[in-house]
């Protein structure tokens, strides 16, 4: 038999659904499974049947009629009873199927065990703090502030971008890195706030309208911040941060202490490195 195309299948489908759900139903019985799987190598005697599912000679015959009307089984002479061609491909149909179900369930499993251990293996580099210093030379900026808002990265951030992508900015985050913080900080009892982002421009970057800034050089304790619940973890990266950085006899400066985007390609779970000012 020649393979179908997709839309033979479906225009079959569609025309004998109920014939469809009946041989479906013949095969939804554990008992007929065990009569269709006992013929795979010879015919079966009624007798023979009988034994092995442990059924009355009612609940047997019952069974065998179905699965004959269904052309699953042919009736033999003498009570016998065998497997027809479209009952084993049937059944190896229904083998294959299952056994590629199964496979992929054994790979979907592999799969969250390897990304269970790699979120142990992130949280266990997240629970010990790599600190390192930097300083970053003197740099000309361009300024995007969000004003006063509930949600100021997320509006400062379309700002930057609408602005930096058509030019190709964003494409080379080494050359253009883009550092930002909380400007206005928030205040207590206020939920509005301000944030304000930097990205790195060209020494002699001119553009009417623009905001830019000249960036003095500066000091930093800087660690990274691989990102899965913005509220918790930055914040607790950056205690964290302060607290080793005391202890380790460093003071911290008056100036603005940053986040540099490292990765933003999913919002859900990014990477930021935060910037501690050092004095000196």
């Amino acid at each position: 038999m020649k393979t179908l195309d997709k839309e033979c299948i479906e225009k079959i489908l569609t025309l004998n659904r109920d014939d469809f759900a009946n041989l479906l139903s013949a095969l939804s019985n554990e008992y007929r499974l065990i009569i269709l799987s006992s013929m795979l190598d010879k015919p079966a005697e009624f007798s023979m049947l009988l034994e092995l599912t442990g059924l009355s000679k009612t609940a047997l015959a019952h069974h065998l009629k179905n699965l004959v009307e269904n052309r699953l089984l042919d009736h033999l002479d003498r009570g016998q009873y065998q497997l027809t061609t479209d009952g084993s491909k049937f059944l190896e149909a229904m083998v294959t199927v299952y056994s590629h179900s199964q496979k992929k369930k054994e790979a979907d499993a592999q799969r969250h065990a390897q990304f269970l251990s790699q979120r142990y293996s992130k949280k266990m580099k997240k629970d010990k703090l790599q600190v390192r210093f930097e300083r970053l030379p003197p740099m000309r900026v361009a300024v995007f502030n969000s004003g006063l808002s509930k949600s100021p990265e997320e509006k400062t951030w379309k700002k930057l971008r609408a602005w930096a992508e058509p030019k190709g900015f964003l494409a080379n985050l080494d050359e253009h890195p883009i550092y930002g913080f909380n400007n206005p900080s928030p205040s207590p009892g206020k939920k509005e706030y301000g944030y304000e982002l930097w990205i790195k421009i060209p020494p002699d970057f001119q553009e009417e309208g623009l905001i830019c800034k000249e960036i003095p050089e500066q000091l930093y304790s800087v660690t990274r911040c691989e990102i899965n619940d913005p509220y918790k973890d930055i914040p607790q990266t950056w205690m964290r941060l302060v607290d080793w950085t005391k202890r380790n006899g460093k003071k911290i400066s008056s100036k603005p202490c940053l986040e540099k985007t490292v990765s933003s390609s999913d919002p859900d779970d990014f990477i930021m490195d935060l910037y501690l000012p050092i004095k000196e």
